[in-house]
């Protein structure tokens, strides 16, 4: 593996503070050292490394989404994570529940051994995860099994990191009370998180919150439909609140209909923002409303927040959700060298939320190179195109509300 040298980008890595013009280098994969730019040969390259000129682009650490769906070819969700998540600037993608105990073997070795992106995985509570929608995967909890759970994530522990459930009324149907004690009992015996997908839960979010603890997260957190973190006045429960006081994260998740532009403005004026970004990117809106990581993050820096705040919630955020802080997720000498050099872009792109709404972004993250265990890789954004600026109604994918 060759030795390389990132020249001439900002280094923004909110998790350890740093915001400046930084040369980083990298040999055999790992950084080894993080200064001010130096001279460089007249050709441009910097003598006995390989060079990559990155000014006038941000860096940061790799990219993490917390809420994917990669088991292609086996679940309706499924797409390719090379092509969505690495090629989009992903450098770790997270499964949020795609597999279960009896499934997960194949989608190890099927998908995260065979694949350049990294892959950890929230197991599903459910023995077969989330193979269609024509069912509700824990209509029938007889297909929920806490031991199986438990041994299926001891047995792959190095990427199974949490268990998930699903506790829409469309997957659990109206009382979603058994499905969560069976997940949580196995989160609990394994000592790992628990993310709970909230939308179109019929019991108010209230109820919910008690059962949680400190590292479980909650994904979907900005949606507008039952089971939200607003009441009907658009006020955040006060359960919410203490929740994160006592260490319970809020994810974003976008999906297809679970992120809503009018959710996140309140919530960020209520002093609320997102624990964590990510896009719940899957095979039903790779074509929008989602599109991926990059434009979900531009998104949240639309609706307010700062650009720090939201390279933080894709970046050392999900690590620390992760229990991973001390290998992924900040650019330290010693470290694997994961890294996203993107263009912050100026103009107007008109983009669908998950509710119906569609508003006009005027900062668009544009991944442009893409560092993954040291070797580098540059980087044409689909969505860019695909987000071509266009008015409302003229037929541009982007105007639509999938």
């Amino acid at each position: 593996m060759s030795r390389l040298v990132l020249t001439g980008g900002r280094l923004l890595d909110p998790g350890r503070g740093i915001d400046e013009i930084a040369d980083i280098e990298v040999d055999n994969g790992v950084v080894t050292t993080i200064g001010l730019p130096r001279e460089m040969a007249p050709s441009g390259r910097v003598p006995g490394l390989e060079t990559l000129d990155l000014s006038g682009l941000l860096v940061t650490p790799g990219f993490i989404d917390l809420h994917t769906h990669l088991f292609e070819g086996v679940s309706h969700y499924g797409i390719d994570p090379d092509t969505y998540c690495l090629g989009r600037g992903v450098t770790t993608a997270v499964d949020a529940g795609s597999s279960g105990a009896q499934t997960f073997p194949g989608f190890r070795r099927y998908v995260i051994e065979r694949s350049a992106t990294r892959i950890l995985a929230f197991l599903h509570i459910a023995v077969e995860g989330m193979i269609t929608n024509l069912v509700g995967e824990l209509e029938d909890l007889r297909w929920a099994s806490p031991a199986q759970a438990v041994a299926r994530a001891r047995e792959h522990s190095d990427v199974i990191v949490g268990i998930k459930v699903r506790l829409g009324y469309q997957m659990v149907g109206d009382d979603p009370a058994p499905a969560m004690r069976l997940a949580r009992e196995a989160a609990g015996a394994l000592g790992l998180p628990l993310m709970v997908h909230v939308i179109d839960m019929r019991p108010p979010i209230s109820w919910l919150l008690g059962h949680l603890a400190s590292g479980d997260v909650v994904t979907h957190c900005f949606h507008g439909n039952e089971g939200g973190i607003l009441d009907e006045r658009g006020t955040l429960f006060p359960e919410v609140r203490r929740a994160r006081e006592r260490g319970v994260l809020f994810d974003i998740g976008h999906g297809v209909g679970s992120f809503a532009y009018r959710v996140a403005r309140s919530a960020l004026a209520q002093d609320f923002p997102p624990d964590t970004i990510s896009s719940d990117l899957h095979a039903h809106n790779v074509d929008g409303p989602a599109y991926d990581q990059a434009t979900t993050l531009s998104k949240l820096l639309h609706v307010g927040m700062p650009l720090e705040d939201v390279v933080r919630a894709t970046t050392s955020a999900p690590a620390h959700a992760l229990r991973r802080e001390s290998r992924i997720g900040s650019v330290t000498p010693g470290l694997g060298a994961d890294l996203t050099a993107f263009e912050l872009r100026e103009g107007h792109w008109y983009l669908p939320d998950g509710a119906g709404a569609t508003e006009v972004i005027e900062r668009l993250l544009v991944p442009r190179i893409v560092v993954r265990g040291g070797e580098a890789k540059r980087l044409d954004s689909p969505v860019e195109h695909l987000l071509a600026t266009a008015e409302p109604g003229a037929g541009s994918p982007a105007t639509s509300s999938a």
